[in-house]
């Protein structure tokens, strides 16, 4: 069940028990997809700022995108992979730089094949997208000069 599906089912606004507060797009996000799009506990969005130089974290943000892309029919935030990139070049680390490229494009690629566009953002045509694509060809050069 995509995440549209489930909210155009609803016959009332998602609601916290507690407070009687209407939920947020991310809780409702976790309710759909059984807490794919969280990391620790938290929206990915969330860690964006605070853990921008945490490489571990920011793969475990790709990861949650991913799935959250499975489970909700939600493109995956280009934002995480773009910064697992850039880390990994810092740490020449160009092997790993060049898969999360790869996998961010092929896994876009795949949800517009899939989904088309229709009614919905073509994140192919924003810059972190662009700036994914760019960054591509230096990493499988500066791989190729470290393994000779």
């Amino acid at each position: 069940m995509t995440l549209l599906s489930f909210l155009f089912k609803k016959k009332q606004p998602s609601i916290h028990e507690e407070d009687g507060t209407p939920k947020t797009s991310g809780e409702l996000i976790a309710e759909v997809t059984g807490g794919a799009n969280l990391v620790d506990g938290k929206q990915t969005w969330e860690l964006a700022e605070e853990k921008k130089h945490d490489i571990d974290v920011m793969k475990r943000c790709c990861d949650a995108e991913l799935n959250t892309m499975d489970k909700a029919g939600m493109v995956p935030a280009p934002y995480y992979f773009e910064r697992v990139a850039i880390l990994s070049r810092k740490e020449k680390n160009y092997e790993q730089e060049i898969f999360y490229c790869e996998q961010y494009i092929e896994k876009v690629e795949a949800f517009y094949s899939k989904n088309g566009t229709g009614g919905i953002a073509d994140v192919r045509k924003g810059p972190r997208y662009q700036a994914i694509m760019k960054r591509l060809p230096k990493a499988r050069e500066l791989y190729a000069k470290q393994r000779t």
